[in-house]
């Protein structure tokens, strides 16, 4: 029993050492992505959703969109594009979109995923802001007319 008590911390520094030299291989081997929309559209507006590829090993890469129904694709990508990618280098990938006009104020989140060589190798989200989130227009429009109004009635009122 005393042999395999002394085995057992020799185990766990080799398996540490195997864990600490293989984790940057794979990472290495993994692009670094980045998803951004141009900015905040409102309903019925289009916009281009960017997504930024770092590759660390030369590979064709295809990014799939798959947009929720407030979001339509106006270039003829259908949610699908695919690039060559050198090691080393940085590309983009844009998609034209469009937000239909019913869509409501809010965000949304919009799935993705990323394939290398017809291998799915990396998923997520990106978020994209529909309507002037935080925009007090209506808010500074209609409050000056609003008084306004309680001045006017408040001057033509009789007996003063």
């Amino acid at each position: 029993m005393g042999k395999h008590r002394s085995s057992l911390p020799a185990l766990c520094l080799i398996s540490l050492a195997l864990l600490w030299t293989a984790a940057p291989a794979a990472a290495a081997g993994e692009p670094d992505v980045e998803a951004r929309a141009d900015r905040d559209p409102d309903p019925g507006d289009a916009f281009a959703l960017t997504f930024t590829i770092r590759s660390h090993q030369t590979a064709s890469y295809t990014i799939i969109v798959s947009p929720r129904p407030e979001f339509a694709f106006v270039d003829m990508s259908n949610g699908s594009k695919t690039a060559e990618i050198p090691g080393g280098t940085t590309s983009d990938l844009s998609f034209d979109m469009q937000v239909s006009r019913s869509a409501r104020q809010g965000s949304y989140l919009v799935s993705y995923s990323v394939q290398r060589d017809n291998a799915t190798i990396k998923m997520g989200t990106v978020e994209i802001k529909v309507g002037s989130l935080g925009s007090c227009t209506s808010f500074m429009v209609l409050v000056p007319l609003s008084a306004l109004a309680v001045g006017v009635a408040v001057a033509r009122r009789p007996g003063r």
